[in-house]
Order: structure tokens, then C-alpha cells, then sequence
């Protein structure tokens, strides 16, 4: 289903670029369309998730074809993923307690036989069973299905929230950490409080093609967990960078991959890749992990932008060939692009402490910084202000 090719994700907005428009807003429950037997949705998520193209980018694209009012829905579902990331920056814990938990609730379930069943696709519900083979095997899924999934996971068999967050990540090529976490709080009714997700019979069949056997019985009546705690807002740290050319020396987070080109700035040295054993806040699949060593490496080798471009990479010895970089290059400063909640905020902790000769530079992108001010409530709010953020481009 995927190639993890920027050329790949380049055909696909071409593609899809057409249907951003009325066609999504009709189409886009659908998990697949009954005409054409073609998935709904644009599929750019897996190359959106680690940034070799950026929502900003995509965003313009849409607006100059169809304009703001005609894309209004797609338009609105990327901004879901960049309110999700401001909201859970702004609530750190958030995260780290959801790692905690599931943490803790693996250790307490990894011997069950009902928790080994869902992951296993051997439930009574077949259809489930079908979705739990093509998460595996496709590392994808639907957003629908992945809301359906989710309620019947915690409402219907009846299994720790934290746990199916956690499968997604282990599976998903595209497992954002807020858009995850944050929409699996959702469906269980603790991340707006009181309010559940249920997934209906009648619902599943009118937007696929699965039809429920008589036996395959779902609670449509469940109550919304509850969570006894409140976060609190903490304000975020934002890191302006006036002039990309100041950038001499950058490690490139995978979360972060063209951020080069989209500074529109080559003349650098540059280090990327990851730390395979510190990227581990979940167990991920080597389908996820390959999909990403090699958009990584498409990017930089296929894209004539980084002709210019000294970009070291490394994967299998990153921290050796890191030491190695450095000490080649005699770096005295280098930049970070800023990173938000998971893998690589703990990655960028050990480096600046390991390297404590070094000076350090974050640095946000606009885009970012003008989309997260917005993002300490909920999204109705913050959708209000999308007219504002898309001006500011």
C-alpha cells in the first residue's frame, strides 16, 4: 500500500490533490469508496507523520486549487493534527503518564489470554480480526475504522485503553504520538470528559462493506471512563530562528526530515538518522522502522534540493557516528529543530547532556508557533482561528 519513497508521496498528493475538495467532505467516513473500491482519504499520512512533506506545505497546495471554503474538511483534518500536537505540548504529563501506564498494564496483561486474542486477530468478531491483520500487515488502517476500533477494543472486549493506543503505535506507519494517544483518550471519554465514543452496528455497516453476523455482538450502551486527574496547562518555550543561514551544523530528527528544504536553506552539514535503541518508547515493528530509515534516505538521495548538502545519516551506530561527526566536522554549535512529545525528546536530553561543550540551538517553525498558541483548549476554539494561522503563511 505504501512506498516509502518522497517520490511516492509526491505522486500521492498529485493524485489526491483533486479530491481535497467536495469529494472529501462526501467521502471522507467512507472507508472505502463503493464506486470505485479506492480508499477515500489522500493516504500522505505516513510521509505528514515524520514531515517529508510538511502540513504547512500541503496546506497551501490545497488552498490554491480549491481555496479555503471549498476544502474546508480537508483543510480542518490537518489542522486536527497540529491542535493535537499544541495541546499535548502543553501538557506534558499527559504523555508521560500514558507511558507509565502502559508500562505497567503490558506487564499485567501480556500473559492474557483475551488481551492475546484482540492482538492476535482470534476474537469472536471476525471483522475485527480482518482489521487487526491489515494494521499488521499494511500498517494502516482508516480513520473511521481506527475510531471504530478503538471503541470496541475498551467497550466491547473490554481492554485497558493504553494498551490499543500502544498496539497503533507498535503497527502504524503513520502512529503520530498526539494524534494517537490523544484520539484514543477521546474515544474512551476521559479527553473530553463525559463524552464517549461508541461504535454502532448500524454505523459500521452504512461506511464499509462488513456486515455483522448475528453472533458478533457489540456494547452500545457503555459508559465513558473516567480519569481522576486534571492537567495542568504549562506555557511552552518557543524558539524563533530569524535567519536559516546562521545554521551551519543541524542534527535532523526523524520527526523532522525536510525541515532543510522547507527553510528553504542547503548550504549546511547536517546529521540525521536515529538511535534505534532510544527510539523505543514503544516496541515498534520493523516495518515502521525501515519505512522510515528509508524515507530518509530517499529524501536526501532523490530530491535534487539536497544536491549541495553534506547530510551524514546513520541508523545501526548513530551515538558512534555522531561522536565521529563531530569531532570530523570540530562543531562547536549545532541547531535543533524542535521536536515534540515522544521518541526524540529523550533522544535530544542525552545528546545535550552528553555533548555539554557544545552549544545547543532549538528552533521552531513558524508554522508551529502561530498553530500552537491556540491549542491550550479544545478545538473548537481553536479551529476559530484557522483563518488567522493560514494567513500567516
Amino acid at each position: 500500500m505504501f512506498t516509502s519513497s518522497i517520490s511516492e508521496a509526491e505522486n500521492k498528493i498529485i493524485s489526491y490533490l483533486p479530491n481535497t475538495g467536495s469529494y472529501y467532505e462526501r467521502k471522507r467516513n467512507y472507508s472505502v469508496d463503493f464506486e470505485t473500491n479506492k480508499n477515500t482519504t489522500s493516504l500522505l499520512s505516513p510521509y505528514i507523520r515524520y514531515r517529508a512533506i510538511s502540513e504547512e506545505n500541503i496546506l497551501k497546495k490545497v488552498l490554491e486549487m480549491h481555496g479555503s471554503h471549498k476544502a474546508e474538511k480537508y483543510i480542518q483534518e490537518i489542522f486536527w493534527r497540529t491542535y493535537w500536537k499544541g495541546w499535548l505540548e502543553h501538557r506534558p504529563e499527559v504523555y508521560s503518564d500514558y507511558i507509565n501506564e502502559k508500562n505497567k498494564l503490558y506487564d499485567q496483561f501480556k500473559n492474557k489470554k483475551y488481551y492475546l486474542n484482540a492482538i492476535n486477530a482470534n476474537t469472536n468478531l471476525s471483522f475485527f480480526n480482518n482489521w487487526v491483520n491489515d494494521l499488521k500487515n499494511n500498517g494502516y488502517l482508516h480513520n473511521h475504522i481506527r475510531m471504530w476500533f478503538s471503541s470496541i477494543w475498551i467497550f466491547t472486549l473490554k481492554l485497558p485503553w493504553q494498551l490499543g493506543a500502544d498496539f497503533f503505535m507498535q503497527n502504524l506507519l503513520d502512529g503520530d504520538t498526539a494524534s494517537n494517544l490523544l484520539s484514543w483518550r477521546w474515544c474512551a471519554g476521559i479527553q473530553t470528559k463525559g463524552k464517549n465514543y461508541i461504535a454502532r452496528k448500524d454505523n459500521i455497516e452504512k461506511y464499509s462493506r462488513i456486515k455483522l453476523k448475528d453472533n458478533e455482538k457489540l456494547n452500545e450502551t457503555a459508559e465513558p471512563l473516567f480519569e481522576n486527574k486534571d492537567y495542568t496547562i504549562t506555557e511552552l518555550k518557543t524558539f524563533e530562528i530569524s535567519n536559516p543561514a546562521d545554521i551551519n551544523h543541524l542534527i535532523i530528527p526523524t520527526d523532522e526530515i525536510n525541515i532543510l528544504k522547507d527553510l528553504n536553506f542547503n548550504k549546511c552539514n547536517a546529521f540525521g538518522g536515529y538511535p534505534r535503541e532510544d527510539y523505543n518508547d514503544h516496541n515498534f515493528s520493523n516495518k515502521i522502522l525501515n519505512h522510515i530509515k528509508d524515507l530518509v534516505l530517499s529524501c536526501y538521495k532523490d530530491d535534487i534540493f539536497y544536491r549541495d548538502t553534506i547530510i551524514t545519516t546513520s541508523f545501526d551506530n548513530y551515538y558512534k557516528d555522531l561522536d565521529k561527526w563531530i569531532v570530523k566536522n570540530n562543531i562547536k554549535t549545532i541547531h535543533l529543530p524542535y521536536v515534540t512529545q515522544g521518541n526524540w525528546k529523550k533522544i535530544y536530553k542525552k545528546i545535550i547532556k552528553k555533548y555539554s561543550n557544545i552549544n545547543f540551538i532549538k528552533f521552531n517553525r513558524d508554522y508551529d508557533i502561530n498553530s500552537w498558541i491556540y491549542s491550550k483548549k479544545g478545538y473548537f476554539k481553536f479551529k476559530e482561528n484557522i483563518p488567522k494561522i493560514i494567513r500567516n503563511f
